[in-house]
């Protein structure tokens, strides 16, 4: 059973399933395709067999592998992740992506027609744009929308930005 957090924030639920060892590395390999438990085994190459099935059943319990057989006689299964562990395709790219640009690696992420590294962008899912972190916030399922989509949220107050200077230039 993973380790609970206590808190209701999204990243630290997320870590209660993928965040123990080896978990997310499973993920990385199963983004490749099915594999067998032997597959997974070799892969990863040094955790315990007792380990391995521990992580695939969290896993198949949190609905983000599915096991499933593909030779009834013998009985033989493979791994393949759901819909819900394919969507984790951007958390390892992401760690990816930080792991180069901290880390020596052999390994990095390139644009395919350019070869230079990419990098991890926010974008709004409603209107497409790139937003940096300031124009970033958590709302509950519970908290109104605000009125004014401009308002910036300090601390636990709101306030309007500042007007920008008018432009000399007409």
């Amino acid at each position: 059973m993973p380790r609970a957090y206590g808190q209701l924030c999204p990243m630290a639920r997320s870590l209660e399933i993928i965040g123990e060892r080896w978990t997310l590395l499973i993920v990385r390999d199963l983004l490749r395709g099915p594999r067998r438990f032997q597959d997974l085994a070799e892969s990863l190459g040094t955790p315990a067999p007792g380990i391995l099935s521990r992580r695939l059943k969290l896993l198949e319990h949190q609905h983000i592998v599915t096991k499933r057989l593909y030779s009834a006689h013998p009985p033989r299964a493979e791994y393949v992740l759901t819909p819900q562990g394919r969507g984790l395709r951007d958390v390892v790219r992401a760690l990816t992506i930080w792991g180069s640009e901290h880390f020596k690696s052999e390994r990095v992420l390139v644009h395919e027609r350019c070869e230079h590294p990419i990098e991890v962008a926010y974008r709004c899912a409603h209107c497409n744009q790139l937003l940096d972190s300031g124009e970033i916030a958590f709302h509950t399922e519970n908290t109104p929308p605000r009125r004014n989509p401009r308002a910036v949220r300090t601390g636990g107050r709101r306030r309007r930005p500042r007007a920008s200077a008018p432009s000399s230039e007409a």
